[in-house]
C-alpha cells in the first residue's frame, strides 16, 4: 500500500463521543472528521493538506473549549469548570506540540504513528475528560436545552 493512501477514517463516530448537548456534539463529530482529514492525508503528497487539517483542528478545538465551558459555566451546581478549563488549556499546549512534530517529522510512516497520537488526544477529553459533563445530566435525568428562550408576547 502506497503512503499516499487512505485506508478510511481512523477515527469512526461513536455516540461514547457524545455529551447530550447537542452544540457540543456538533462540534465533537467535526473534531472527529478532521482528525480523519489529518490522517487520511498523512502521505508525503499530502502534507500540506494535513497541516492545514491540523490548524483547523487546533483554531476548531479551542472554539468548542471556549463553548463547552461557557456551558458549564451557565449550569447551576457544576462544581468544576476551574479543573475542567484548566485541562482544556493542556489539551490546546499538546495539540501544539503534536502538529510541531507532525511539521518536523519527514517520513511518512513516523506522521502515521503522530496521527495515532491525535485520536489518542480526542480520545482522552471526550471520553474520559468529558465524561464527567455526560454524567453530570445523566444523573440529573435530562440533557441542556442550548435553544434561545422563546420570546414573550407584548
Amino acid at each position: 500500500m502506497s503512503d499516499d493512501i487512505a485506508a478510511g477514517p481512523s477515527l469512526p463516530w461513536t455516540d461514547n463521543f457524545s455529551v447530550g448537548i447537542e452544540v457540543l456534539d456538533a462540534d465533537h463529530r467535526a473534531l472527529v472528521q478532521l482528525i480523519n482529514e489529518v490522517c487520511g492525508n498523512c502521505g508525503d503528497a499530502q502534507r500540506a493538506q494535513a497541516l492545514q487539517a491540523l490548524d483547523a483542528l487546533w483554531t476548531l478545538a479551542g472554539e468548542h473549549f471556549e463553548r463547552e465551558e461557557g456551558v458549564l459555566r451557565s449550569l447551576a451546581g457544576y462544581r468544576d469548570l476551574d479543573t475542567h478549563a484548566g485541562e482544556h488549556r493542556n489539551r490546546l499546549k499538546q495539540l501544539t506540540v503534536l502538529r510541531q512534530r507532525f511539521e518536523a517529522t519527514a517520513a511518512a510512516g513516523d506522521r502515521r504513528r503522530l496521527c495515532s497520537d491525535l485520536i489518542d488526544w480526542f480520545v482522552r477529553q471526550s471520553i474520559g475528560h468529558d465524561a464527567a459533563i455526560k454524567a453530570y445530566f445523566d444523573d440529573r435525568g435530562g440533557r441542556f436545552d442550548d435553544r434561545p428562550s422563546p420570546r414573550k408576547a407584548s
